[in-house]
């Protein structure tokens, strides 16, 4: 907030009957301003400057240019062509798949927010049996996953990436169903997002680095859905090796979803999965002991809720927030170049494992758009160099 009071010596000249106050709220990062001001009353020998002040909220707004929008994608149509799918290891493509215009509806899952329809993006990897042909046998699987990326795409240096996501998986066949994510037999997998990449390689993580064949040439974030791995808030800085909790990059000092930050985000509370699930669970794989989709996440865990996931690369200074609220920030002028300014979404397995429910674990991504970051425009400048005079006339007045 910026407040701004007018010199006691202009009042002292009487060229205002009240003082005028101006409170100017504004954010460089979504370009939104606020202000408001007390009236003031001119004699007709009124102070230049007094007029001048009381101009400022108009200077100022806006105090920065709009965003313009790089690229989006609703997922409501099959745009599979216009983007890369990349995967790894390669041999194993057959495990992974990207559905565009899915209708995630079938799983009892609401709109994401700003949709009126219920078709997104669906990812999956280590898929039991394959894509094609999905089994519930749990057959050996393979550390895999995949990215993509809207092909040829060039952002700039500066530019802010912004999706919904939802995270679905399978809990445990026991009494405590989704918040065991200890005994959920191969339900625990990686969400993935990055900037900076080439968009031509596959960023593809397990649980502490690198799938065979995965690379990774950008800053990417990751997390899981069930919060069952023991960083499952991360960050790969051009490299597959996460940052440690100690780095100083992650807003909760800690990578795991028991920390208390990320414990008292009213949106990472614990969540039921849509009751229709456990009905689907029991069509897919009627052995189990008791319902994997029964009870409820871990708290601080990311699984079964619509999400805003923004990442913000302004120059060297990349960010990522879940829900307006901040998970980590890096300062990346030390990595040398990035393998491009593109940006990458994925989905992973943690380890080979696979799972009986290969239907009901997956991430959506809905409402994705690149825009650019808002910049301070001219007249915000003018408005800047005005307070500035003001405060010096205050200054001079003083002596």
């Amino acid at each position: 907030m910026l407040r701004i009071y007018l010199p006691r010596e202009i009042a002292a000249k009487k060229a205002l009957t009240f003082y005028a106050a101006f409170d100017i709220n504004m954010s460089f990062q979504t370009g939104k301003v606020e202000s408001s001001y007390m009236k003031a009353k001119f004699n007709s020998d009124s102070h230049p400057l007094a007029k001048a002040a009381l101009a400022l909220p108009l200077l100022c707004a806006p105090l920065v240019s709009p965003a313009a929008t790089l690229f989006s994608d609703n997922f409501n149509v099959n745009n599979s062509a216009a983007w890369t799918i990349n995967v790894a290891p390669t041999a194993n493509g057959s495990l992974q798949d990207a559905t565009w215009a899915f209708d995630y509806s079938l799983f009892g899952i609401p709109a994401a927010p700003g949709s009126i329809d219920t078709l997104g993006l669906r990812l999956r990897s280590n898929i039991p049996g394959g894509a094609a042909s999905p089994v519930t046998t749990r057959p050996a699987g393979v550390l895999s996953g995949l990215s993509v990326s809207p092909t040829g795409q060039d952002f700039g240096t500066s530019y802010h990436l912004s999706f919904y996501s939802w995270v679905n998986f399978n809990g445990a066949a026991n009494a405590s169903g989704l918040a065991d994510n200890g005994a959920s037999e191969g339900g625990t997998h990686n969400v993935l997002f990055a900037v900076g990449t080439s968009g031509t390689v596959p960023l593809v993580v397990g649980n502490t680095g690198l799938a065979s064949g995965g690379q990774m040439d950008g800053i990417a974030f990751a997390t899981t859905g069930d919060g069952g791995i023991t960083s499952d808030y991360r960050a790969y800085l051009k490299s597959g090796t996460i940052a440690a909790p100690g780095s100083g990059v992650y807003a909760a000092g800690s990578s795991a979803n028991t920390a208390p930050y990320y414990t008292n985000m009213v949106t990472l509370a614990p969540h039921s999965a849509p009751a229709v699930q456990q009905a689907l669970s029991t069509a897919e794989y009627g052995g189990d002991a008791f319902n994997t989709q029964a009870g409820q996440t871990q708290i601080g865990a990311f699984g079964f809720a619509w999400h805003k996931v923004d990442i913000y690369k302004d120059g060297n200074t990349v960010s990522w927030t879940i829900d307006d609220t901040s998970i980590a920030t890096a300062d990346i002028s030390g990595l040398g170049a990035l393998g491009g300014n593109n940006i990458a979404l994925g989905d992973s397995d943690v380890n080979a494992t696979t799972t009986r429910h290969p239907s009901l674990l997956f991430t959506l991504v809905d409402n994705l758009t690149v825009t650019t970051i808002p910049e301070p425009s001219a007249t915000a400048l003018i408005g800047v160099g005005l307070a500035a005079l003001l405060a010096k006339s205050r200054r001079v007045a003083k002596r």
